[in-house]
């Protein structure tokens, strides 16, 4: 047997405790994420958990940045698979694919950790703003058109809003005739 590495353990160690605290929001809402909630559903003492996130903010922030990673190795898999590689629009025809990909657990997460945005730790808005810049660069770089880019966005960013929130979003057919529709404005005709 190959003894895991103290960098390997210490990684599963942080996912085990980023699981659990999701696993706590999902189960029981956002206000009872506290650390000792968090080392019990992970079965670690406090002071293990201490040692990875030192605060129920940096706990917050790795979550937050746990979700914005998943997001992006999602986005690199369907770019990756593109139908039409090479071509204008296929970092937007990637973003629209894995934006809409995304697990109802996922989807359910981000909508309980909303509530505390007006608490947000400065780290997390430090980082989704980054990414939220570097989406914007890419999107404009795509070779479309830089305003049907941004329509393009907007509109499954509000469709992702509404599924997120269960608030108006469309249902079968109308929601994959919207999705296709999106689509077909990322390829530019010749």
């Amino acid at each position: 047997m190959v003894p895991i590495k103290k960098s390997q353990a210490r990684s599963l160690t942080h996912s085990t405790l980023l699981r659990a605290a999701a696993q706590v929001i999902l189960d029981k809402g956002v206000e009872a994420l506290t650390l000792d909630a968090v080392a019990h559903q992970a079965g670690v003492s406090k002071g293990g958990l201490l040692y990875h996130f030192p605060s129920k903010n940096a706990l917050v922030v790795g979550l937050g940045e746990q979700l914005i990673q998943d997001f992006e190795a999602a986005l690199q898999a369907e770019f990756d698979q593109d139908d039409a590689p090479g071509t204008p629009g296929q970092w937007v025809r990637a973003y629209i694919r894995s934006t809409l990909r995304m697990s109802k657990q996922s989807l359910a997460l981000i909508a309980r950790l909303t509530s505390l945005i007006v608490e947000m730790p400065p780290e997390l808005l430090q980082f989704a703003e980054a990414y939220e810049q570097r989406c914007r660069q890419r999107l404009e770089t795509d070779g479309l058109d830089p305003t049907q880019a941004t329509i393009i966005q907007l509109a499954i960013d509000g469709l992702w809003f509404s599924e997120v929130f269960q608030l108006g979003a469309p249902e079968e057919p109308r929601r994959a005739q919207v999705v296709e529709r999106l689509l077909a404005m990322t390829r530019v005709s010749s």
